[in-house]
């Protein structure tokens, strides 16, 4: 029989800086740690599920912004390898994380995260894909963040084995970027109706007698 544990937490703007949301999990000793591949097809499901689910809602859809998924990827692993949970569990909030990891943005959205584990046998990554995105949908504020105002999405999932426990990790984070698309189409339509610059006239030459011989000049000093 497959044992089953859950730990979830969805943080929306505003968020305090240095604000801490950890769930205390008891875990094996990390000796005993050992992570196990998860096929790319779990992010593109949960990214797809969102779509479908905004979809459904009459929102546009999300297009993955790689570096947030980046920064989203490397928390995941953190949660995964060290059996913890919460958005700050490595000291920093997410808005921290992800200037950190170089990305931009005009306004964060908000943060879902999931924390699964099964027992002796691990679960299939479809199934625990299945089952974040199915929790994510009924909670009111990892619902929220789903329909949020956002453009772009960043995903991380990552799995580790404790002990007889395989802990999965999945984060979603929801980022809205249209400002920084304005500037830059704002920028090429400038550049496009810039006028191009006249042709310089050559300069007639002056007679001879208009010329000065400025090295008999004195330098210019101040009045004392």
């Amino acid at each position: 029989m497959l044992s089953r544990g859950q730990r979830t937490r969805c943080l929306a703007p505003p968020i305090a800086v240095g604000a801490v949301v950890s769930v205390a999990i008891s875990a094996t000793a990390t000796a005993h740690a050992q992570q196990f591949d998860i096929a790319a097809s779990a992010k593109a499901a949960i990214i797809d599920q969102t779509n479908a689910y905004r979809q459904s809602k009459g929102l546009p859809p999300l297009s993955e912004n790689e570096t947030a998924s980046r920064a989203a990827q490397a928390y995941a692993n953190y949660l995964a390898e060290t059996a913890r949970g919460g958005h700050s569990a490595d000291g920093r909030n997410p808005m921290q994380r992800l200037r950190a990891g170089g990305v931009k943005f005009c306004k964060f959205r908000g943060e879902n995260w999931q924390m699964s584990w099964t027992r002796p046998a691990r679960e299939s990554s479809d199934a625990a894909m299945g089952a974040a995105m199915r929790f994510w949908k009924k909670s009111p504020g990892h619902e929220r963040a789903l329909r949020s105002r956002s453009n772009e999405i960043g995903v991380g999932v990552a799995g580790w084995r404790h002990g007889n426990q395989w802990y999965y990790q999945e984060i979603q984070v929801f980022i809205d970027t249209s400002c920084l698309k304005r500037t830059q189409t704002a920028a090429a339509q400038m550049e496009d109706q810039t006028p191009p610059l006249p042709d310089r006239k050559p300069v007639p030459s002056l007679p001879d007698r208009n010329l000065c011989d400025c090295r008999a000049l004195e330098p210019w000093t101040p009045m004392r």
